[in-house]
């Protein structure tokens, strides 16, 4: 990584490790959006970052949803975790996804809970 890299991922870094709830969830955002754009970038500039990523996002997930607050909406840590686990999701976090698709209460959160589910499910069958 050359040092102009490097300040970009430390700064997402301390985003993604953030004790404040929001920021984690713009991290987890700022995530996929990044890798929505490989499509037609060619790469996503946060991709050495990955497994941090997803692992903050399984750590969200063994958790109650946040309720609302004045930077958050309730649940959106859950719905954050969840779309960035439609990119980064493997057969290891299935368990946990059915869980959450099957606790969720709202339409939003079960529909990217199945698409992250459906994600892992992939991977484990290599399709």
């Amino acid at each position: 990584m050359n040092p102009d890299e490097a300040i970009p991922l430390q700064a997402f870094g301390a985003l993604l490790h953030s004790q404040n709830i929001g920021m984690v969830c713009r991290a987890l955002n700022m995530y996929q959006v990044a890798a929505a754009y490989t499509q037609v970038s060619g790469g996503n500039p946060l991709e050495p970052m990955a497994d941090e990523v997803r692992q903050v996002a399984v750590g969200i997930l063994t958790r109650p949803p946040v309720e609302a607050a004045a930077d958050v909406p309730a649940g959106f840590d859950h719905v954050s975790a969840l779309n960035v686990l439609t990119v980064l999701a493997e057969p290891d976090d299935l368990d946990l996804l059915t869980g959450v698709l099957e606790r969720a209460v709202d339409d939003q959160t079960r529909a990217v809970a199945s698409l992250a589910a459906d994600t892992a499910r992939r991977k484990a069958t290599g399709a």
